[in-house]
């Protein structure tokens, strides 16, 4: 019986799939000029009966650079609860990869890598909003900008009224995780406490990024039902009549 190693979300724990099936699927990247590949296996979890799906990303392509046999990646679920994705164009890379692999971390039992992860992306969500690299036609400045630490990029967030009292609170217990996590300290992170960081960075990141878009397009679509709509002759002799 074929298994793979993958995470529960019901189990809260990685457990050995029974394998139910699987597809594999190779493509050539025109722009990295590389090969590209992927395994999706369908399994269920032996202690809860969980429906299981997971993606593998292959890195060895036979007959490739010398590469005997194809391999792949760890296992990551993307069901049930997928990572979280969001809508805004205006998402800064940093803070996307270090979300992404801090969900990877989860999965992978690490949760002090995790808090690592979700630190560096509230402290790349702080630079964006609060540090904006000019937009094109601005002046660059004369002098390189010096980083933004997190907690700096906290208090600013809170002053600038961007987080509430409650966020600040929240915002620096995730600095203070982050802070021990990144050193060689001895340190134990439940998986609850790093999953409820998880939520509260993914919910500052909706804020600030997705719902204000909506805002945006919902103030424009009022503003453009407030003009005023030409009659019928207006648009008859728009049309009609010749322009002098």
């Amino acid at each position: 019986m074929a298994t793979f190693i993958v995470d529960c979300p019901n189990c809260k724990a990685k457990v050995g799939a029974e394998e139910k099936g699987h597809l594999e699927r190779t493509w050539f990247d025109d722009d990295a000029g590389e090969p590209e590949g992927e395994r999706i296996v369908i399994g269920q979890c032996p202690s809860c009966n969980t429906s299981l799906v997971g993606r593998a990303t292959q890195y060895r392509f036979e007959g490739w650079e010398g590469d005997e046999d194809n391999a792949f990646g760890d296992v990551v679920r993307v069901y049930p609860k997928p990572s979280k994705t969001f809508s805004s164009y205006r998402i800064p890379k940093p803070l996307n990869e270090s979300l992404s692999e801090a969900d990877k971390s989860f999965q992978a039992g690490a949760n002090i890598a995790a808090c690592v992860m979700l630190g560096r992306a509230l402290e790349a969500l702080c630079r964006d909003v609060l540090m904006p690299t000019p937009t094109a036609g601005e002046e660059m400045p004369t002098k390189p900008k010096r980083r933004m630490m997190l907690a700096e990029g906290i208090r600013e967030l809170h002053a600038s009224k961007i987080i509430d009292d409650r966020l600040l609170d929240w915002s620096q217990q995730l600095q203070a995780f982050r802070n021990l996590a990144a050193h060689p300290e001895e340190i134990t992170i439940s998986r609850q406490d790093a999953e409820d960081l998880q939520a509260f960075v993914y919910a500052i990141t909706e804020y600030v990024y997705d719902l204000t878009d909506r805002y945006n397009e919902f103030k424009q679509r009022l503003e453009e039902k407030k003009k005023p709509r030409p009659t019928a002759a207006e648009m008859f002799a728009s049309v009609v009549l010749p322009k002098m």
